[in-house]
């Protein structure tokens, strides 16, 4: 598995196909005990735990400890910038939090005119027809599946809700989310309908870079068995984008993007 410091030198950002990031922010992710408040904020932002515009309330899905969709999370208030609750620990065990769309997006991109300008619609490949102007060059429609997570874990780390569906594009933590810590190796693994996802590129960044001044990301690739780690020396919060490409078994598309943002912190030993 592939080691690195978050002081690594050299390392560049992953490319992403969207304009924001998808963030979800726990005011903590230990809680001592249940019964417990934990404020949630959810923004797509532009910066590690920063607010920028709020998500849609329809988004929003929250497990228990057993596993199961907790249909009540209480009252969610969308602002200009973030969408907050306040997630009622009830139970002792590990939480998870999930926004994205039930289904993906699509986005079709082409070239036009003698300097090649670049446009793009959120048009599927059967919605194309008359929809774009004659001579279009270099067609090519995506489909964009993304979403983001977060996990709290209340006394005792439980490991219903790190299982995975086997159905879809799926980011597994290997570490338990409650047992990260500086210094120590976290590992995480990449499904795709249950099966190892090699290549798929990393990045992450630290909530710290704002005020150290080292924004750069560190950057790591799954290995044929779907896993990648990663020992951050600096405890803190932290921001993990997980992008892959590939050829789309959806006729509607060429191509798909999956893109997975997970929140989560290192605490100080």
């Amino acid at each position: 598995m592939l080691k690195l410091s978050l002081c690594a030198l050299g390392i560049v950002a992953a490319s992403s196909s969207f304009a924001h990031d998808l963030m979800i922010m726990p005011a903590k992710s230990i809680v001592t005990k249940a019964p417990a408040d934990v404020a949630v904020d959810i923004s797509a932002s532009h910066g590690v735990y920063r607010y920028d515009k709020a998500v849609s309330v329809d988004g929003i899905m929250v497990y228990g400890p057993d596993g199961k969709h907790m249909r009540d999370i209480g009252t969610v208030v969308k602002s200009a910038t973030r969408t907050s609750f306040d997630l009622a620990i009830e139970t002792d065990g590990t939480y998870k939090i999930v926004y994205g769309s039930s289904r993906g997006g699509y986005m079709t991109t082409y070239t036009i005119g003698a300097r090649d300008t670049h446009k793009r619609e959120r048009l599927s490949k059967s919605e194309l027809a008359g929809k774009i102007p004659e001579g279009a060059k270099n067609v090519e429609t995506i489909k964009m599946n993304r979403y983001s997570m977060a996990f709290i874990t209340s006394k005792m780390p439980t490991d219903a809700v790190i299982t995975p569906s086997n159905k879809g594009f799926e980011v597994i933590p290997v570490t338990h989310p409650a047992d990260y810590v500086n210094g120590e190796e976290i590992a995480l693994k990449v499904l795709m309908n249950g099966k190892p996802v090699e290549g798929v590129s990393i990045a992450i960044k630290s909530e710290s870079g704002i005020y150290t001044g080292n924004q750069e990301p560190i950057k790591l690739s799954t290995n044929k068995a779907g896993i990648a780690s990663v020992t951050l020396e600096e405890a803190g919060r932290y921001s993990a984008m997980f992008n892959y490409e590939a050829a789309s078994q959806d006729p509607e598309a060429d191509k798909e993007v999956n893109s997975v943002f997970y929140s989560f912190e290192v605490v100080y030993e």
